[in-house]
């Protein structure tokens, strides 16, 4: 006889078992995923606008650090998103800025090739700056 109510009690509650699982992997497919930025290896590494130094002087030298998530220079650091590849040698991407003290604000950020050891970079979008490239030169240890 307990094995009859057992089985029954299994029975009547397959459907809610069922359902229980299905809206755990409808929640689990709802979240959104965050898509981190892979900037592509050949812009990975230090730069600088004079690669013999490849150290901040201010005024004089100028340092680049980009990584995965983004890059940073003088006293201007973003972290990118979703990159949309524009030509063979630049790569714009939506990022998220900041000068100094500033709020973060929106905006894009392009990284070009130059040529071998050479890139530039643009931000578009940002009160803080104007929208010129700045060239650097990798450095020598990289």
């Amino acid at each position: 006889m307990r094995f009859a109510q057992r089985t029954a009690r299994m029975v009547r509650n397959t459907p809610k078992r069922w359902l229980t699982a299905f809206a755990a992997l409808a929640a689990f497919m709802a979240v959104p995923t965050v898509a981190t930025a892979q900037m592509p290896d050949g812009f990975i590494g230090n730069w600088s606008t004079d690669p013999n130094r490849c150290e901040q002087i201010n005024g004089e030298v100028d340092m680049l650090e980009v990584v995965k998530s983004g890059f940073q220079f003088y006293e201007i650091g973003c972290e990118v998103k979703g990159p949309i590849r524009t030509s063979n040698d630049a790569i714009t991407f939506p990022a998220q800025c900041w000068k100094g003290g500033s709020p973060v604000s929106s905006g894009s950020a392009t990284l070009r090739h130059l040529g071998p050891d050479k890139v530039d970079v643009t931000l578009h979008g940002f009160f803080w700056t104007a929208e010129t490239p700045e060239a650097f030169r990798r450095c020598k240890a990289d």
